[in-house]
């Protein structure tokens, strides 16, 4: 089942690519207009009073070329009503409002013919106009524009950066289609860098807005890849939930593409599940539709399922056939690629005019100099001497920044040799202060082992209350192991070590003792080095904040969030338990004022947000100060 996991990576990517299409047109004022409404427009263009009134009617030219398809007569009007409205001289608001549309359609038709390079200058200019407007609507779509056109080109971190502008400006507004599909593109972001709790709490957020907004299209192709990222990190279980719950809007969404990748993922569940006829069947009708749709890309991965499924009843020749058609789907699939590859041959060959016009100006340059040196001997000497002083001071100058690069490598092996040796003292007194306790619970062990063996034999409920203290005791001995191991290994002491150290913490005193929690752990750099200090009160507060649920909060939800990204990190750990007013915690909150110690001496913000009956918030952001390894 693992092995039929693989053919399905890039089908979320292309229901992703899909939903955004169907998004960017959603956000744009809705009008499908005909041939005869084209023919009208370019009546009112030829009699436009004004330039706005001319940059209007290019506008609604340019979308209606782009709903029949017509992508470069849509960048042409854009680029005509663009020029016009720049030809303004005045400061008019007018003229800022429709450069905004403006640039909106012709980022979308770039976007739409694969010129990401050209779509993200446009959603920049989009992007400008309308900050100059103050309008927080267009601001947000413009920034998840840019960031659904770098994630088309690989640059997922860049992408992620931009969404998350995205979401800060949308914030500020009501929340609308805008920001569930910004939560959407984030899903879609964290799966393609392998992050699969965090797509997962992502995708999550978007489909309970698409809910609130009786967006079942959306939704539909929100739960597919739900369900894509479960089957890809093997939770089988959880998939076929998924599958389940997105079959009941089938029938009435009546969408082709969704059901045909809807077809996909519960084909690879059967699969898993042996039952080959039944996903063969449910194939069969898919292939049509998609073929019908022209849609290569499930089309392949239809193909490539039901080749698996053949082969598993021993259809080798039915097998070999669809292995064959697979291959053709993927050269129709692959027409996008070809596209780039023109694109990147053109941007290539216009870099290497621009370099060899300017290596032939400067040929030509030198070459002025050379005859007017000649015109005299004196003239000439002087020259000589000139580059034989240059040439000196080059030299130099060479040598003294070979010299200064030895001087920083030294001053960097220094400083490296120093953090290893910092490091190497905090894992030891993480590990010492780990031993101790663990030293103190085996003491409480012993005593209580003399206690149980003194007991008289009518003392049984006394034997029993030390018998169970000892395997309380016990298991924590046993729980503390791991936090040594983790403590003193030093392939651990990155970001991305941290963040699984949290998610088994989360796992062994959240989980399994019955608490229902939600992880959201994110790096930037997941190799990057954290800071021994740091790295060590980040562990005792997380362990302090989930022993308080566990023993003061009597909570059933935790919710857990933690960001390393770049040179700043945010913590949220927040409870549904009983929660308490602030200033009367039991035991004086001395743990409590630890942990805004421990945040404070790294510069760190805290704060702590609880009442009773309604839970407890605890939030620290501040500056790891990461080091590359």
């Amino acid at each position: 089942m693992k092995g039929n996991s693989e053919t399905c990576g890039s089908c979320a990517l292309a229901i992703a690519r899909s939903l955004i299409a169907a998004c960017m047109i959603l956000l744009a004022p809705f009008v499908r207009a005909q041939r005869s409404d084209i023919d009208s427009l370019r009546t009112i263009l030829g009699h436009a009073a004004d330039d706005t009134s001319y940059a209007k009617a290019c506008y609604y030219l340019a979308r209606s070329f782009y709903f029949e398809g017509d992508l470069d007569s849509a960048r042409a009007y854009g680029d005509r009503g663009s020029a016009q409205c720049l030809r303004v001289g005045h400061p008019d608001p007018r003229k800022e409002f429709w450069l905004v549309q403006l640039c909106r359609v012709r980022g979308m038709s770039w976007y739409s013919a694969s010129r990401f390079d050209s779509a993200i200058v446009a959603f920049q200019q989009m992007f400008r106009y309308a900050e100059k407007l103050h309008i927080a609507k267009d601001m947000g779509a413009a920034l998840s524009y840019q960031g659904f056109a770098l994630r088309e080109i690989d640059d997922q971190q860049g992408a992620l950066a931009m969404v998350r502008r995205a979401i800060t400006v949308l914030d500020t507004l009501p929340p609308g289609p805008d920001i569930a599909n910004a939560y959407h593109e984030l899903g879609v972001i964290h799966g393609n860098i392998g992050s699969t709790d965090s797509a997962l709490y992502w995708y999550g957020r978007a489909a309970q807005l698409y809910i609130g907004q009786d967006n079942d299209h959306h939704l539909v192709n929100t739960y597919i890849n739900m369900g894509e990222a479960l089957h890809k990190a093997g939770r089988w279980a959880e998939a076929d939930s998924m599958q389940r719950s997105t079959r009941r809007f089938l029938p009435a969404l009546k969408d082709p593409m969704a059901y045909t990748r809807w077809v996909a993922g519960e084909s690879r569940l059967l699969l898993g599940a042996g039952r080959s006829l039944e996903a063969t069947h449910l194939m069969d009708s898919a292939l049509v539709l998609a073929e019908e749709i022209e849609d290569h890309n499930v089309q392949l991965h239809l193909l490539l399922l039901r080749s698996l499924a053949h082969v598993q009843v021993g259809h080798m020749h039915q097998a070999y056939a669809d292995q064959q058609a697979a291959i053709a789907a993927h050269d129709k699939d692959m027409d996008i690629e070809k596209v780039r590859a023109t694109e990147k041959a053109h941007s290539d060959f216009q870099h290497e005019k621009t370099i060899a016009l300017a290596r032939a100006a400067s040929i030509r340059e030198r070459s002025q100099k050379r005859a007017a040196v000649a015109i005299g001997s004196l003239a000439f000497a002087l020259a000589f001497v000139l580059y034989r002083s240059f040439r000196s001071k080059s030299r130099y100058a060479d040598e003294l920044h070979r010299k200064n690069e030895q001087i920083q490598l030294a001053q960097a092996q220094l400083v490296a040799s120093e953090k290893q040796r910092e490091a190497e003292q905090v894992r030891t007194r993480i590990a010492r202060d780990i031993h101790d306790e663990i030293g103190a619970t085996l003491t409480k062990i012993r005593l209580l082992s003399d206690v149980a063996l003194a007991n008289d034999a009518d003392q049984l409920s006394e034997t029993r209350h030390a018998i169970s203290r000892i395997g309380q005791h016990a298991r924590f001995v046993s729980q503390n192991m791991s936090d040594i191991v983790w403590a003193v290994d030093p392939a651990r002491d990155t970001n991305q070590g941290m963040l699984d150290h949290v998610r088994e913490l989360g796992h062994r005193l959240l989980g399994d003792n019955g608490i229902a929690f939600d992880l959201d752990l994110s790096c930037a750099r997941p190799d990057d080095l954290m800071e021994p200090d740091l790295r060590r009160d980040m562990h005792l507060v997380v362990n302090e904040a989930f022993n308080n649920i566990l023993k003061y909060a009597h909570a059933t939800n935790v919710r857990v969030r933690l960001m390393l990204d770049g040179p700043y990190f945010e913590l949220v750990i927040a409870d549904d338990g009983a929660g308490f007013i602030p200033g009367t915690a039991q035991g004086g909150g001395n743990g409590l004022h630890n942990m805004r110690a421990r945040i404070e001496r790294h510069g760190g913000d805290w704060r702590l947000e609880s009442a009773m009956g309604k839970g407890t918030v605890i939030s620290a952001r501040g500056r790891p100060g990461p080091g590359p390894r």
